[in-house]
């Protein structure tokens, strides 16, 4: 049917769980869009599905080269776990990984349905973006050169050659990073490059609360993850040889906790949580405003109604001919 659900929202809005009600009642299987769970060992800092939930590693097909393939609440789900967190996968590579991922699930009859909060690889994906392909070798020597420069000094230089990037990622070094990266690669910024609509369908869905009950949910959500043990995994990272500087680099939860450890004591903790928190609000507005600019998306008032409007709509996207 060439037919995809994509289900997104701000962190902690519920999206997860309601794709996988609605994977079980329309024959889904889940493709995780995120550019964190991505990572194998960033369990409890990135909400895996699978942290709270029993599961298994299904290996299907032998992974026929799409990575782990878990069964996790009766739900097939792929993009976990893909790479060790020393090595940076790209949007790029990810997009071309989903691709086939998606060929294979509608192959054999069933609806893949794209969950994820990352609004760049979601947009990689149903709009095609065109990525041109770099050495390895010559990406990591500028990289390397680009890691050694100042916040300010990389703001700096993508202000004057990719502006709406700046706007979108604002304080967010790894993304600012990985902008200025290819810009010297291809000159040619990445807001700028060429999209080709792959040959799919997309129902669009968006969870949206009110902004004062999200930052709610995110602050309970932060401390059910102290909770959990989140710090115990960051100190995991640590002792398998991931510097702190890429704990910076990945951002929010890993950044902050990585700032405490590195200056422990119980006022340190209570006020890198706090500000955790704070960043955290600012990441879902800035999720919000990126959702905002795709005029597609069907809006969904998180309450009781939720899940049957969900229904209705996926319902009609899939009966339409």
């Amino acid at each position: 049917m060439n037919k995809i659900i994509v289900i997104t929202g701000p962190t902690a809005s519920g999206k997860t769980s309601l794709a996988v009600d609605l994977a079980k009642i329309y024959n889904g299987e889940i493709i995780c869009v995120d550019s964190r769970t991505i990572y194998k060992g960033l369990d409890i800092g990135t909400a895996k599905p699978y942290i709270d939930k029993p599961y298994k590693n299904r290996n299907l097909r032998g992974c026929g080269g799409f990575g782990p393939v878990y069964e996790i609440d009766g739900v097939i789900h792929y993009g976990l776990d893909i790479c060790d967190p020393k090595v940076r996968y790209s949007v790029a590579e990810f997009q071309q990984l989903a691709y086939k991922i998606i060929k294979d699930i509608i192959k054999r009859g069933k609806i893949p349905f794209l969950i994820g909060g990352t609004g760049f690889y979601i947009d990689a994906i149903t709009k095609g973006y065109k990525f041109r392909v770099s050495s390895k070798s010559e990406s990591k020597k500028i990289r390397k050169k680009i890691e050694k420069l100042s916040d300010k000094e990389i703001e700096s230089r993508i202000e004057k050659v990719d502006p709406d990037t700046l706007k979108k990622y604002k304080n967010n070094r790894r993304r600012l990073i990985r902008a200025l990266e290819v810009y010297e690669l291809h000159k040619k910024p990445i807001s700028k490059y060429q999209k080709q609509k792959p040959p799919y369908e997309f129902l669009y869905l968006v969870i949206d609360w009110p902004r004062k009950e999200l930052y709610q949910r995110i602050d309970k959500w932060v401390d059910q993850r102290i909770k959990m043990g989140m710090i115990e995994e960051i100190k995991g990272l640590l002792k398998k040889g991931i510097s702190h500087q890429r704990l910076q680099e990945l951002g929010l939860e890993y950044r902050y906790i990585s700032n405490y450890l590195q200056n422990p004591s119980f006022l340190n903790l209570k006020s890198e949580i706090l500000n955790l928190k704070f960043k955290i609000h600012a990441f879902a507005r800035r999720q919000l405003t990126w959702f905002r600019k795709n005029k597609q998306i069907h809006w969904l008032k998180a309450g009781r109604d939720l899940k049957l409007k969900a229904e209705e709509l996926i319902s009609g996207f899939l009966n339409k001919k």
